[in-house]
C-alpha cells in the first residue's frame, strides 16, 4: 500500500504546488463526473480577501460560508461551515442543510498550473503517508476559464 500512495503522489501529470496555499478571489468549481462530456456540476466559489468568508454558486442555491484552511506538511485542508443559505437546490439539486456548526473538510491539492484538485481527507499508511484517493472535482481560477 505505501509503494501505491508514494506512486500517486509521484505522478508526473501534474505537479503539486511547493509556496504554503492561501485561496483568494473567484475559482469555478467543476466536477471530475461527467455527462455528455460534460461536468455534471460546476459551481462558483468566491473566497473574500479577509481569509475567512467563501460564498458559492450552485444552481439557484447561494450559500455563505466560513472557512479556515489547515496545513500539515503538504497537506491542506478547507474547513468550512455553512453559516447562510438560501435553501434552494444546488447543481445536483440537492438542498444544503441550514446553517449549523458542523464542519465539513475537504481536502485540496494545489497544482502549479493554479487549478486545485478537491479530495476527501486523506486516510494515512502505517508510516503516516497520505493515501489521496477519490478525488471529485477541481477548482480552477475564474482567470483561467476559457
Amino acid at each position: 500500500m505505501r509503494r501505491l500512495a508514494l506512486a500517486l503522489l509521484c505522478l508526473p501529470t501534474v505537479a503539486l504546488a511547493q509556496d504554503g496555499f492561501g485561496p483568494s478571489g473567484l475559482y469555478v468549481f467543476v466536477t471530475n463526473a461527467r455527462a455528455n462530456g460534460q461536468p455534471v456540476c460546476s459551481e462558483l466559489w468566491d473566497f473574500d480577501a479577509d481569509g475567512r468568508t467563501l460564498r458559492i454558486e450552485s444552481g439557484a442555491e447561494r450559500v455563505t460560508k466560513t472557512y479556515r484552511i489547515e496545513a500539515d506538511r503538504s497537506d491542506f485542508i478547507l474547513v468550512g461551515r455553512i453559516e447562510a443559505t438560501n435553501g434552494q437546490a444546488d447543481c445536483t439539486g440537492n438542498v444544503n442543510a441550514a446553517p449549523s456548526h458542523d464542519e465539513q473538510r475537504i481536502h485540496l491539492l494545489p497544482m502549479t498550473n493554479g487549478t486545485v484538485l478537491t479530495c476527501p481527507v486523506p486516510e494515512r499508511t502505517t508510516d503516516g503517508v497520505p493515501f489521496v484517493s477519490g478525488c471529485y472535482g477541481r477548482l480552477i481560477p475564474a482567470d483561467q476559464v476559457g
